[in-house]
């Protein structure tokens, strides 16, 4: 039997990523500390990669140790041998060291700047003193430099990696720091790999600072593992075979566009060709509000907007959806996050003189009133988009649109 170690496991890829590799018999173990060391001794087990909080008691259970290990002090990884005694490594050095290779972000001769002080933080210290780097600082809650002083690395910082769980889903989302101050950032790494865009690295994103989730890390660090686990070689295509797979199951599609624009019916034609669950945020709105014309014109357009923010966060951080917007979801600008840390975002247009304004408040009034709604609208939607879908032809041609554009830029 074969399985990840932890307290509160939660929601974690590993059994399907090991599913994926081959092991059928890969589990997940919840075991509370004082449970810990006999549950090292369970006969049936095999293998084991232990999470959060129990990496050092994993390397005190090791009879054997690899160099690696021992340099970072800690286990993540687990192997039975033949006699019964367990062998102790740290594939999340491998997992890191991936990461690097494949958002090209060069760390030798650089300032890094490590958020935390925990266990996987150590491997990402031994890896970047391995690697050369210039300088390595580690930002702590506990011990100084804490987050109170990081204003005095500004000027000199190149390199960060977060090695908190600070934006992990549920909490996203969050970040710990501002990334606007530091002068000289050349790239951003973030372990979490839920949801796939962070806080700190949707800022990164938006200033154009090259970055990476934990997602590699997580399929990297699983791939050798697996590879100790069952004895036998991958081929280097695995790291990105798996990316792809998981990044096209777990990619929200989102529409956004102007109200009457056909986002509701190429996102139904979406939801067909795909499997996946449509969500309707105007229809979750009228779940819970009854008629939104009625609604904005008894409470007003901001109470309306609050409503749809608060659906907006909640369905964002799930995964592997097609979400509908209303058409101004895109006027509070703090929807963005939450739609875009999990998904793509497409814009749906079409011709003002073709929109559907029926029962539609806000949009009303003929296509004068269209012309300066769309005259507001308009860079907000460009400021939203990944990409800009013209509504032609079918819902299903549209959504095969959508469909190629979307596999073609799984980052």
């Amino acid at each position: 039997m074969f399985g990840l170690l932890g307290r509160t496991l939660g929601h974690t890829y590993s059994p399907m990523i090991h599913n994926a590799l081959g092991n059928s018999q890969y589990t997940t173990f919840e075991v509370e500390p004082e449970n810990v060391q006999t549950f090292f001794q369970r006969p049936d087990l095999q293998g084991l990669n232990i999470t959060i909080p129990y990496k050092v008691d994993a390397m005190h259970a090791c009879d054997h140790l690899s160099d690696i290990a021992k340099s970072i002090g800690c286990v993540n990884t687990m192997v039975r041998q033949a006699d019964g005694t367990w062998y102790g490594t740290n594939t999340d050095y491998d997992g890191f060291l991936a990461t690097l290779a494949w958002s090209h972000i060069n760390v030798t001769d650089k300032d890094c700047v490590i958020l935390g002080d925990g266990a996987s933080s150590q491997t990402v210290h031994v890896a970047l003193n391995r690697l050369d780097a210039k300088s390595i600082t580690h930002i702590s809650r506990h011990t100084e430099p804490t987050y109170e002083s990081v204003h005095h690395f500004h000027e000199t910082t190149q390199i960060i990696i977060n090695c908190t769980p600070v934006g992990m889903y549920p909490h996203c989302p969050d970040q710990s720091i501002r990334l606007a101050p530091f002068a000289h950032l050349e790239g951003v790494i973030d372990l979490v790999y839920n949801p796939h865009r962070t806080g700190i690295l949707l800022e990164a994103e938006s200033l154009g600072i090259p970055h990476v989730n934990g997602l590699v890390f997580l399929l990297a660090q699983a791939i050798a593992a697996s590879a100790l686990f069952l004895h036998r070689t991958y081929d280097e295509s695995i790291l990105s075979d798996l990316y792809k797979q998981f990044r096209q199951e777990q990619e929200n599609i989102i529409l956004i566009g102007m109200p009457g624009s056909g986002k509701s019916t190429i996102g139904k034609a979406l939801a067909k060709l795909t499997g996946r669950t449509l969500v309707d945020i105007d229809h979750r709105i009228t779940e819970e509000v009854g008629s939104i014309s009625d609604y904005i014109l008894t409470h007003g357009e901001p109470a309306f907007r609050a409503i749809e923010s608060n659906i907006i966060a909640e369905v964002g951080k799930q995964t592997g959806l097609i979400i509908s917007t209303g058409g101004g979801a895109i006027t509070i600008p703090e929807n963005y996050g939450p739609l875009r840390q999990n998904g793509r975002i497409y814009e749906i247009y079409r011709p003002l003189d073709e929109l559907d304004t029926t029962g539609r408040v806000l949009s009303s009034g003929g296509i004068e009133r269209l012309q300066q709604l769309y005259t507001v609208r308009a860079p907000l939607y460009a400021r939203f988009r990944q990409a800009q879908v013209l509504n032609t032809g079918t819902p299903e041609s549209v959504a095969q649109r959508i469909l190629t554009d979307l596999h073609s830029n799984l980052v």
